[in-house]
């Protein structure tokens, strides 16, 4: 996309570094230069990876008498754990408290895999292995430890239970002893055989129990071995967050500067392009509201200045040239409704292509043979009354003329046809005639034009203020002399 949603455009934002690049790279180059500083003298710190297998728990058994598998969730949290981290300092004899060995630590496991890796940064490859191993080792011991001692209170249940159920089986037996009818006889039989059959159980249970082996919980399947110096990622980040930092500060000053520095298009630099220029800042172009009566003030101004010094037989020639792709149709119809309110003949000509529906403009198919043609403000009126010959003497209104091409095909850039268009246009007493193009730098027309006209508006529009700029640099470039900069 060329256009943010944020409602500026990629393209302004490569003016705006071009326009600042003298404030814009030094800053970037300190902050990378410092950047560079805080990686480089951030301590090297190195960091080994010792493997460790899980298995399932021998005394847990499942429904179907399967090993449970284990939650290796549940152990990365056990490796972290203070128990695995007072194992840690008291084996290696360190002077830290358990919470550095846990942010020291990193457990990883692949997916659908019981072996984790435990990793285990410090400032020397020796203390990197060493950590790594005692952590690993901590681990097993401590998931052993933790399966042997649940053993043992299994163990201890189940002997209980065990016990119970002789007492149950030793009390049905004597009760099937001691019954004289058949039926309490057969009652006591299935009693005993259903105390019979629980301490079976029982002792069957006791047995998986005591052949469940602790040892086989877990096992150290890889030795941490002697690491490389790396690149520590904190280190990396800082680095790169110091330049971004004083980039993003770079382009922040380069914009506060852009502001102060004309509407966000630098206008210093326009006026030193356009010296001899009037600069002329509309009402509500920076921002600000303003009301109706204020612009209509400044439109009815500029209107007036712009085809001042008209005399009898001679028409002021001027060009309202945008910086934009578009000829700045807008501002020129609010100008041609000034001048028709004031009473001023004024004959516009569109030398550009735009959107914009002009009401009562007359297309025309070139520009030479409307010289031949009847009137330069179109077809002749019709009399008042039948029969009559229309009458010339009222002073003509506000005409636009539009290309029904480019401007170049209609041969609108001869300057004979220019210079003979606003001759005619004085002897059909139009006071002025005013020429509307777009950006010099996209077509030729406003550059060929400028040089023939008296007078020259660059209009700076709020959409194109990135732009201005290049448009000055193109009006100087074909000797085109600036009298008004407009900034809408």
């Amino acid at each position: 996309m060329s256009e943010l949603e944020t409602g500026f455009r990629l393209g302004e934002v490569a003016d705006l570094v071009r326009r600042r690049v003298l404030v814009i790279v030094p800053v970037a180059l300190v902050g990378a230069l410092i950047g560079f500083l805080a990686f480089t003298s951030a301590p090297t710190t190195y960091s080994a990876t010792a493997r460790v297998e899980v298995s399932a728990d021998p005394t847990e058994v499942g429904g179907n008498g399967a090993p449970v598998p284990p939650v290796m969730e549940t152990e990365k949290d056990l490796v972290k754990s203070d128990a695995v981290a007072s194992s840690v300092v008291s084996k290696l004899r360190l002077d830290v408290e358990n919470r550095s060995i846990r942010q020291r630590t990193t457990v990883a496991v692949a997916d659908k895999s019981n072996v984790m890796q435990i990793t285990f940064e410090a400032g020397t490859a020796k203390e990197s292995q060493d950590g790594a191993n005692a952590v690993a080792a901590a681990y097993v011991d401590s998931r052993k430890a933790g399966i042997a001692s649940k053993r043992t209170s299994q163990l201890k249940s189940l002997d209980a239970e065990i016990k119970s159920n002789s007492e149950a089986v030793q009390s049905a037996q004597a009760a099937a002893n001691a019954a004289k009818d058949p039926n309490d006889k057969a009652q006591a039989q299935a009693t005993l055989a259903q105390a019979n059959q629980t301490r079976t159980l029982a002792l069957q249970k006791r047995a998986a129990v005591v052949a469940a082996d602790p040892s086989t919980a877990a096992n150290v399947t890889q030795l941490a071995s002697t690491p490389a110096a790396a690149t520590s990622k904190k280190a990396l980040a800082k680095g790169v967050g110091i330049f971004g930092v004083f980039v993003l500060g770079a382009l922040a000053a380069a914009w506060l500067l852009d502001r102060r520095d004309g509407l966000g298009g630098g206008r210093r630099r326009i006026e030193a392009l356009l010296p001899s220029a009037n600069f002329r800042i509309m009402p509500g172009s920076e921002g600000h509201s303003a009301s109706a009566a204020e612009v209509d003030t400044a439109i009815d101004r500029l209107a007036v200045e712009l085809v001042a010094g008209a005399s009898p037989g001679r028409a002021t020639s001027v060009l309202i040239i945008g910086a934009g792709l578009e000829p700045p149709v807008v501002l020129a119809e609010e100008l041609a409704s000034s001048l028709a309110f004031a009473g001023i003949p004024a004959l516009f000509v569109l030398a550009g292509s735009t959107d914009r529906n002009l009401r009562g403009a007359q297309i025309v198919g070139s520009f030479a043979d409307l010289l031949t043609g009847p009137s330069v403000a179109g077809p002749a009126s019709l009399p008042e009354v039948a029969g009559h010959a229309a009458t010339t003497t009222t002073a003509p209104g506000v005409t636009w003329l539009c290309p029904r091409g480019s401007a170049e095909a209609s041969g609108l850039l001869r300057r004979a046809v220019v210079e003979s268009l606003v001759t005619r246009a004085a002897r059909e007493r139009f006071e002025a005639v005013v020429f509307v193009a777009p950006s010099p730098s996209r077509t030729a027309a406003g550059p060929a034009l400028g040089q023939w006209v008296e007078r020259t508006a660059l209009v700076v529009a709020a959409d194109n203020r990135s732009q201005a700029e290049a448009a000055a640099a193109a009006l100087v470039s074909a000797d085109v002399r600036v009298t008004e900069v407009v900034w809408t």
